[in-house]
């Protein structure tokens, strides 16, 4: 499995789960709550292109989700393109942006542009996208977007700028963190100049992880064109199936709320999806059998932890919630053993 089918394995398990909450993980409880998150984006990303905007422009969305933004924007464009990893995501995106007559979303590689012919787009944009690539894949993006855009052109997108942090090519989730300096470097050699580097050079000095602004979005134009560096060898490399503990985290949260709001149903889904992918969370068999229990799954709670007592033999948390819920199980029946 190389990079591409990684992305394109993960990001779909991810929309199949629920779409709205891995796009905008604040903003997802419902439609109108996650529709004014995209008119919030929106505007930010035409105040950030200010007087350069134009209405004749044809615009590229990278990492468009289900079209969260794209809908918005759509009024302030003639023509709006919006490219995913996620077969899935695209497929939802249908019918999120059925009555938007100039936007077209599509499903690419995650690592490059090559739907697109050269000095095709006005301006391109990305948010909370680029900050979960891998950094090569965020460099070959940066010289496919230059490749894609007309001379002048602009590049409107965010990217957390702080102390440096990196993961692993195969974790897919995990937020990178760019010194603004190195990003500078980045952006002049593959053609770009920032437009607003007063804005962001003293964060790169002080700033620690903690309290980086995230969500600002950086303005860049396209000044030269460059020759794209052919060696791409390592899109082809082996990744491992490994998974994130961001993903996991984010799962067993967004089950928590699940609990919270009182949607049981939908929290124990979220556990068995994560326990598909990753079995090895133990907190989400142990909260899966809670869960089961307080709904009155007994039987179904048993099957469960002895699952995790047979995958899981040196695990004693397992074994005695599993044998204190048989003991239960045992006084409600009022027998003396149990084939659990």
């Amino acid at each position: 499995m190389n990079i591409v089918m990684k992305m394109k394995q993960d990001w779909n398990r991810r929309a199949k789960h629920h779409a709205r909450f891995w796009i905008a993980t604040e903003d997802y409880q419902n439609e109108t709550v996650f529709a004014e998150s995209g008119e919030v984006t929106a505007k930010t990303i035409l105040s950030t292109l200010g007087l350069h905007h134009r209405n004749t422009w044809t615009a590229l969305d990278i990492g468009c989700g289900i079209g969260r933004v794209l809908k918005p924007l759509a009024p302030y464009f003639y023509k709006l393109i919006g490219v995913d990893v996620s077969a899935e995501m695209i497929n939802k995106s249908k019918s999120w942006l059925q009555d938007v007559h100039n936007v077209t979303t599509v499903e690419s590689s995650g690592v490059d542009l090559s739907l697109f012919p050269p000095r095709y787009f006005d301006v391109v944009y990305s948010y909370v996208t680029f900050q979960h690539m891998p950094r090569p894949v965020f460099d070959l993006y940066l010289e496919e977007i230059n490749r894609v855009l007309k001379p002048q052109g602009f590049l409107v997108f965010q990217i957390p700028i702080g102390r440096h942090l990196d993961a692993p090519l195969e974790d897919t989730i995990a937020i990178r963190f760019y010194e603004y300096r190195d990003l500078i470097e980045k952006l002049s050699r593959t053609g770009f100049r920032l437009s607003n580097p007063q804005h962001q050079a003293p964060t790169s000095l002080h700033a620690t992880k903690q309290d980086v602004a995230q969500h600002e979005f950086l303005l860049a134009q396209k000044v030269n064109t460059i020759r794209p560096d052919i060696n791409v060898g390592w899109v082809q490399t082996e990744c491992r199936d490994q998974t994130s503990w961001i993903d996991t985290h984010m799962y067993l949260a967004f089950a928590e709320d699940c609990l919270l709001r009182g949607k049981q149903e939908e929290a124990m889904r979220t556990y068995e999806s994560l326990l598909e992918h990753n079995p090895s969370s133990l907190e989400a068999w142990l909260q899966l059998a809670t869960v089961l229990i307080d709904n009155g799954k007994i039987d179904q709670a048993i099957s469960k932890l002895t699952d995790l007592t047979h995958a899981y033999p040196h695990y004693p948390e397992g074994h005695q919630t599993l044998q204190n819920l048989i003991r239960q199980r045992q006084r409600t029946t009022g027998t003396s053993s149990l084939n659990a």
